[in-house]
């Protein structure tokens, strides 16, 4: 369903980010405004003298709390609330990115999308299979001339693997093929073969027969360029998605769900292409031969499952207009601040107010400031994250603190904005008195609040 989809993609877009995200803004810094969050928390306290009796050790904690994310940058679920209330694009951009303006840019760039082999799922082998004709190139040495060439039809499984530092392709019969370069593979209706032919074709990555664990499986456009990689695993394969990154790309963007409102929508696709532009500009990543990765270290692309989705692809062509309304040709929108493209970071749904970047990261970033937000708990629109209750075990708390038990916790200091303000800065108690600290938002969540947001209200422990 539309709606489980919804969930799961928003839950895993803006849970899994953060550490890519972090790293970006603190490249926009030239220095850090404040110290980074705490990794540990503080020394405990000296235990004091025996009490007369110690205070019962709770078997749980509920943790209260709303939001879900790192919390800076534009929540999606306040941009859908905006939406359905009549604000447009550019107002819903500008109210979360402070002094920034919407302007048109020259996007037409090929983009080189990582889909294979460069995260978990490191392994030296895959098997493509397209649906219709399709069109491979063995390219030798650093040249870019093809110099063994294979064209097939539908249903054939090619199966790629490494050797030392070859690629080598065998098709049904056992006939193999290497490269000391590249492979690249080519299938109908796209510009790099056979253009006008009728009927879509698409192709798959599969592992063992099954789709591979580390890609999203099935792309439409574009084509697959598949080598050893220049760092890494020994073992590894690496495949790449390239394509256009105006249209193409944008159109495989799986970070917000295709039945919302068109106005967060346009929103969302201004921020993705920004967002690839800026990996554009800063070049290639060796470990994976790519501008960016089709993961949440990135952005979320499940390229032709985006845009095929639902009944004759209904959700997916909701998606794909939304894309074609913040472009035209090959320039496309974007969010600039002072001339450059921002660095639009984006998440799930906040607690009430958007957070500065320094006081979630490190680095003071102008137009990522704290603003209110009480679109993302808005009732017209049906956010999960609204409000939510979370289990902490003893044992977890325990852990977290470094405590031998923890009897109690407390909450000792947020970011400015009051209660709706991300936590900072918590002290938990065991049963002999002895006390400890845990500081920064991001700690603050991951340990204490499963990864869900820095918007907590409190701490109730269960007998």
């Amino acid at each position: 369903m539309q709606s489980s989809t919804a969930l799961r993609v928003l839950r895993r877009g803006a849970a899994v980010k953060v550490a890519a995200l972090a790293s970006l803004v603190l490249a926009l810094a030239a220095s850090p405004a404040g110290a980074a969050p705490a990794a540990a928390p503080a020394a405990a306290s000296a235990t004091p003298a025996a009490a007369s009796a110690s205070p019962d050790v709770p078997a749980t904690f509920t943790v209260k709390g709303a939001g879900y994310g790192h919390g800076v940058g534009m929540p999606q679920y306040g941009a859908q609330a905006m939406a359905v209330a009549g604000r447009g694009a550019v107002t819903i951009l500008r109210t979360y990115y402070k002094g920034t303006n919407v302007a048109w840019v020259d996007a037409g760039k090929d983009l080189r999308v990582g889909i294979f082999g460069s995260g978990t799922d490191a392994r030296g082998s895959v098997d493509l299979v397209a649906t219709g004709p399709w069109r491979l190139r063995f390219v030798n040495g650093s040249g870019a001339t093809a110099h063994t060439t294979w064209t097939g039809t539908a249903g054939e499984v090619l199966h790629v693997t490494r050797s030392g530092t070859t690629v080598k392709v065998t098709r049904n019969g056992g006939r193999s093929a290497v490269a000391t370069g590249r492979v690249r593979f080519d299938w109908a209706g796209t510009r790099y073969y056979r253009s006008g032919f009728a009927a879509a074709t698409t192709v798959s990555l599969r592992k063992a027969g099954r789709t591979a664990s580390a890609t999203h499986g099935t792309y439409r456009h574009g084509r697959l360029v598949i080598s050893v990689p220049a760092a890494g695993s020994p073992q590894r394969l690496t495949v790449v998605n390239q394509l256009r990154l105006n249209s193409e790309y944008l159109y495989g963007i799986a970070e917000m769900p295709s039945s919302w409102h068109t106005s967060a929508l346009r929103a969302q696709a201004i921020v993705a292409r920004g967002y690839a532009l800026r990996a554009y500009d800063a070049g290639i990543k060796a470990g994976c031969d790519c501008h960016l990765y089709d993961d949440t270290r990135s952005q979320n692309f499940t390229g032709w499952r985006k845009e095929s989705e639902g009944t004759d692809a209904y959700y997916g062509k909701r998606w794909v207009a939304a894309v074609d309304g913040t472009r035209s040709g090959s320039s496309g929108r974007v969010v600039r601040h002072q001339g450059a493209i921002a660095q639009t970071v984006y998440f799930s749904s906040s607690g009430g107010q958007t957070e500065n970047s320094e006081d979630i990261w490190s680095a003071e970033v102008p137009y990522l400031r704290a603003v209110d937000d009480p679109w993302s708990l808005k009732t017209t629109i049906s956010n999960p994250w609204r409000a939510w209750s979370q289990t902490l075990t003893q044992a977890q708390a325990s852990a977290a603190f470094g405590l031998p038990d923890v009897v109690s916790i407390a909450i000792t200091a947020r970011t400015a904005g009051g209660s709706d303000a991300a936590v900072t800065r918590v002290r938990a108690t065991s049963s002999t008195g002895a006390t400890a600290v845990l500081t920064g938002a991001e700690t603050i969540r991951s340990r204490l609040a499963a990864g869900t947001s820095p918007w907590i209200h409190r701490f109730v422990a269960n007998s």
